[in-house]
């Protein structure tokens, strides 16, 4: 459950096998929710840190008239509220968008791997700032980029998020996401989501089908997105000087 994680984490730093063997450990037991379950709410102070290991999930933050924004997507690897050991409670919920499976690292485990595993605790932090980069470009594409720039970079995003966790090869990737789902998330509308699609599509960029996207034309969904991973903040050693990401065993380019 934990290699998704670990493959991430590489991308910041070798661990070792000890550091390995307590990431391995961490998770005490697992939890299923459906779509639509709140994982962690606003406000709460979860007694554990959440591990999503099979699904996605989203961060998201709702009006008191029930209106709620999106705002990050959350794939298997990826730790939904790391930074409650260090605030004392959520500022903003977790909501499963399809059916997930979480693991729960005790706060204890946490404590020890800061206490005992310093690098390791640098590179689980590491993921943590570079979740706060991706917000800061989720508000950048909401604010200020057309809506075809808000999807290709999404899918941009999304793909180079899946290829680091070591979940794909190539350039498809799951899309369990409606496009109300999409439009929830990028401010646009149903309607507005599907035309945007369909110009991707007649453009050669992407394909679209039974819940797999597909890259087809990786420079040129990034050139529509102004696509740069340097946000991703990843291990100069595994990054072309173009900033495509390079398999590291393989030493192929891997795109976008």
């Amino acid at each position: 459950m934990i290699d998704p994680l670990l493959e991430k984490l590489k991308h910041y730093t070798d661990l070792e096998k000890r550091e390995v063997r307590m990431l391995r450990a961490a998770p005490t037991r697992e939890k299923r929710l459906e779509n639509g379950d709140y994982i962690i709410k606003e406000g709460e102070n979860p007694p554990a840190v959440h591990l999503i290991i099979d699904g996605w999930a989203c961060r998201c933050k709702m009006l008191s008239d029930g209106r709620e924004q999106v705002m990050g997507y959350l794939i298997k690897g990826d730790l939904c509220d790391l930074h409650v050991t260090l605030l004392s409670r959520m500022d903003h919920s977790i909501r499963a968008i399809t059916t997930t499976t979480v693991g729960m690292v005790p706060e204890e485990s946490i404590n020890r791997i800061i206490e005992d595993f310093p690098r390791l605790a640098r590179a689980l932090f590491w993921s943590l700032m570079v979740d706060e980069a991706v917000a800061r470009h989720w508000i950048l594409n909401i604010g200020l980029r057309s809506a075809e720039a808000r999807v290709a970079h999404l899918f941009c995003e999304l793909l180079v998020r899946f290829q680091i966790a070591g979940l794909i090869q190539g350039n498809t990737l799951e899309m369990p996401m409606t496009q109300a789902n999409l439009g929830e998330a990028l401010s646009l509308t149903p309607v507005h989501i599907n035309r945007v699609l369909q110009r991707l599509r007649q453009k050669g960029l992407i394909a679209l089908a039974r819940k797999e996207l597909t890259v087809i034309d990786p420079e040129g969904l990034k050139e529509v997105a102004e696509f740069d991973a340097v946000y991703l903040h990843l291990d100069k050693r595994l990054v072309n000087h173009k900033g495509e990401l390079i398999n590291k065993k393989e030493k192929r380019i891997l795109s976008p």
